[in-house]
């Protein structure tokens, strides 16, 4: 009997978590998708091309990109928290399918395919390992659940707090505008690392 209740507070604490990883990824999925409809009816590749040289399309662009780190993130996060599961990996391999179609539209304008972000700088595990992030002691983040950088760190993004949790400027940002007008809470796994967080101001959801 003990081991079944371990294992249904363990359940308890995991499905709510990975809940809100599914969220976030159908969010993702949804804007690369209707990145590629949107590109898909231009009916030919110099138009195409003139949309994505433009201001508002390289912008459009960007924000897409972005909203791709945020899913490589979350992927980064749940493998290293073991959260993976068949409906999240399926996802997951929406999301690269849809970001591989995206490519392929964006070959037609050079310049801003080799805007995009290598393999390698997407492997967020990895470059956590080589900047020693492993041991960090500021917390996971409270949307992607990877560790939060030391505030020394130059080379990565800033950090926001708010009710107790500590978030990436851009995966509070993609939660924010493609999620969840509130920030979600601290998750119970997480909470042992971010109960000395300073909060700071709340952020405002876009207009």
């Amino acid at each position: 009997m003990l081991g079944t209740e371990i294992e249904a507070c363990a359940y308890s604490e995991v499905e709510p978590v990975r809940h809100k990883l599914k969220r976030c990824l159908d969010s993702s999925h949804k804007v690369i998708q209707e990145a590629n409809g949107i590109l898909c009816g231009i009916s030919h590749p110099s138009v195409c091309s003139e949309v994505l040289l433009s201001s508002q399309g390289s912008a459009y662009i960007a924000g897409v990109t972005e909203v791709y780190r945020v899913a490589k993130r979350i992927e980064s996060g749940m493998k290293s928290l073991n959260l993976e599961d068949e409906t999240l990996k399926d996802i997951l391999r929406n999301i690269e399918f849809g970001w591989h179609n995206l490519q392929a539209f964006l070959s037609f304008s050079p310049s801003v395919l080799q805007k995009l972000p290598s393999a390698f700088n997407l492997d967020y595990l990895l470059n956590d390992l080589e900047h020693g992030l492993a041991d960090s002691q500021n917390g996971n983040c409270g949307v992607c659940l990877l560790k939060i950088p030391p505030s020394t760190e130059a080379t990565y993004e800033t950090v926001v707090g708010y009710h107790g949790c500590l978030y990436h400027t851009t995966c509070a940002n993609f939660w924010l505008n493609c999620v969840e007008n509130h920030l979600p809470e601290p998750s119970s796994l997480l909470q042992e690392n971010t109960s000395d967080v300073k909060e700071s101001e709340p952020l405002e959801p876009p207009v």
